[in-house]
């Protein structure tokens, strides 16, 4: 088992390494820069990637590694339009604590300028809520935030509350949420930005949030999978240690 973790964990890295950079299109209007914003703002948005189940007081820790991959296809026919059209995947490192009976925290940072295109950070603060008697399953309330920069002509700030209910077996867990999720970006201008107007712009988006994943534990180690529906879906993996 520890061999498949392993492969998986290059697997991850290879990823990165291999993925090319994939220029923002310029000369970006209102409309491209909200649609620009729904597929970076949301899809670096902060991910569950985790078994639901709470990590349990003051001695539950995780810390894991996620490969994230947002979408490009639709972003590279705005505006000025670009030639790339591959997903943008990137490395996010996940400490997680268990700070009180169901209340977890887990802050996320990217290691990295990942071939300088996505620097930034994260948390969130997980309650579960609500277990059930009659079944191995529970209700938890999480709220997320993250801030990215992109190529250094985009950043973003995302936040959002999304209701997660789960159903935890031995060896693995199921889980679906839904939300709620806000994200402002910051449009650099001049010479070298992207806006159509020539000066530094702002935008701010709203959408809806649904996720559903998987999470299998093998002893203290897990894995887990994601996709992530905003306006667009995005797609994740986590490999971590829970003890």
């Amino acid at each position: 088992m520890s061999r498949i973790l392993v492969i998986l964990f290059s697997l991850f890295i290879s990823l990165d390494l291999f993925a090319g950079a994939i220029p923002i299109p310029r000369g970006l209007a209102k409309t491209d820069r909200e649609m620009i914003l729904e597929a970076l703002g949301f899809g670096s948005a902060a991910k569950l990637l985790s078994s639901p189940f709470p990590l349990g007081g003051y001695s539950g820790i995780e810390l894991s590694l996620t490969s994230e991959f947002i979408p490009m296809a639709d972003v590279a026919t705005l505006a000025s339009k670009t030639s790339a059209r591959s997903d943008l995947n990137y490395l996010n490192f996940v400490i997680g604590k268990g700070l009180y009976h169901n209340l977890d925290v887990l802050v996320q940072f990217i290691p990295m300028p990942q071939d300088h295109a996505i620097s930034g950070f994260g948390g969130q603060l997980r309650w579960g809520f609500y277990q059930t008697n009659f079944m191995p399953a529970n209700l938890s309330l999480v709220l997320h935030g993250s801030s990215a920069n992109f190529y250094n002509v985009l950043g973003t700030e995302t936040s959002g509350v999304d209701l997660v209910a789960s159903v935890n077996m031995i060896d693995f867990s199921l889980f679906f949420g839904l939300g709620q999720a806000r994200s402002v970006g910051a449009f650099v201008g001049g010479a070298g930005g992207i806006t159509d107007s020539g000066v530094a712009e702002n935008s701010d988006v709203y959408s809806p949030h649904t996720v559903f994943g998987i999470s299998i534990k093998m002893s203290d180690l897990f894995l887990a999978l994601e996709v992530d529906r905003f306006v667009q879906s995005t797609y994740a993996g986590k490999v971590g240690l829970r003890f």
